[in-house]
């Protein structure tokens, strides 16, 4: 990427490349952490801990869970399937749509949920301990705005050029009222 050579010495196409490389390295120490929880008898994959937290208390759709994951449905109909054998969710027919399937997850898997949530917990909570509450709470509001940025921009079509950013999101705007 090419930096703007801007006169105070900020760089955004440098400052894109760091997030960047803090995002990956944050997603492989969570998937070292997913394998660690595999020991003690959690599904073992990312994938398949953010299917479990997706469905919750709710009853949905293959459909809707491959789209709010970003994935094909047949993705999504093999982790369900995975997670249907050990008993933590279970499918019926869509009275809506008799060809669709309503997965809920199963009182084991309501006990799982409660069990990841926690693990997740403690593991933020002994990453962020060194960290003010306010730095916290500002990183998960920015982290927030750019996962809903880029969001919008992957729902464009393909190959349209990104959109500008827009100002004035609350949490992509820096205390001197700038863009970040």
């Amino acid at each position: 990427m090419r930096t703007n050579g801007a006169a105070d010495g900020y760089a955004p196409d440098r400052a894109a490349d760091q997030l960047a490389d803090a995002v990956q390295a944050l997603l492989r120490s969570w998937r070292a952490l997913t394998h660690r929880a595999a020991e003690g008898g959690a599904p073992s994959t990312m994938a398949v801990l953010e299917l479990v937290r997706l469905l919750g208390e709710d009853e949905r759709r293959l459909s809707e869970i491959a789209a709010l994951r970003g994935v094909d449905q047949s993705v999504v109909s093999r982790q369900i399937s995975e997670l249907q054998t050990k008993g933590l969710v279970c499918r019926r027919p869509d009275p809506a749509d008799r060809r669709a399937s309503l997965v809920r997850l199963t009182p084991a898997g309501q006990d799982l949920l409660a069990q990841l949530a926690e693990l997740r917990r403690d593991w933020l909570r002994g990453a962020l301990a060194r960290l003010p509450d306010t730095d916290v709470e500002a990183t998960a509001r920015l982290i927030t705005a750019i996962a809903e940025e880029i969001s919008e921009r992957a729902a464009g079509p393909p190959g349209a050029p990104a959109a500008p950013a827009r100002s004035g999101h609350p949490a992509l705007t820096s205390s001197r009222g700038t863009t970040a």
